[in-house]
Formats: C-alpha cells, structure tokens, sequence
C-alpha cells in the first residue's frame, strides 16, 4: 500500500496524539503507568516496523521523527541552565529515537512505498 500525505495536515502533530492518547486513556482507566507506557512503546515499534499498514501508523512514525529532536533541544536547554544535570541519557535515547525513525522514513522513500 503506498502511503500519500496531504500536504497541509501537520502529520508529526497527529501521529504525536495517536501515539500518545492510548497510553493515556489506558493509564487513565487502569491507573497503572507501566501498562499505559507499554502500549506507547508499543504503538510506537509498531510504527517502526510496518509504517505503510495504516495511514496513522505512518503519522505515528513522523512524530517519531520530528518530536525526539524537538523534547531533545529541550533537555539540552534545561542542561545548559542547570535544570537538567543528569538529563545526557534522555538527550542520547531521543536523539536515537528520532534517528532511527528518520533512518526508516529514508529506507522507505528510497524503496518507493511511501510518497512523501
């Protein structure tokens, strides 16, 4: 299934609220944080591997690109005030995080099935 974006819909935007609100309605409802974490993670490695099955998987997998980078220059700004001292762990995972979902975004326009 190829995957073709509108151009004027923020899709990190959406994909950020697909990949997040689960969680939260699950944490919300259980009122346990592991399991509503377990189902972002999941959502988000489900992303990761087969992007081009929804259209909002795909939005998904554009937030991962665009928001590690974003939380990322965050934690960088609360480390250099001195907000965050021990925040270089969280700067590594979401500067990984958002590499690795650009890496795949990359593979997937070279292999032609998303249209972007």
């Amino acid at each position: 299934m190829r995957v073709q974006v509108v151009p004027f819909v923020p899709t990190f935007i959406l994909g950020a609220v697909y990949l997040i609100l689960p969680g939260y309605v699950v944490t919300l409802f259980t009122n346990s944080d592991p399991l509503g974490f377990s189902i972002v993670v999941i959502t988000a490695l489900a992303a990761m591997v087969r992007p081009t099955a929804s259209w909002l998987l795909f939005a998904v997998l554009c937030s991962l690109r665009t928001v590690p980078f974003i939380i990322a220059a965050l934690v960088a700004i609360a480390m250099r005030i001195g907000l965050a001292q021990h925040g270089l762990p969280w700067l590594v995972m979401y500067l990984v995080v958002g590499a690795v979902a650009q890496l795949r975004i990359h593979m997937l326009r070279r292999s032609g099935q998303i249209d972007v």
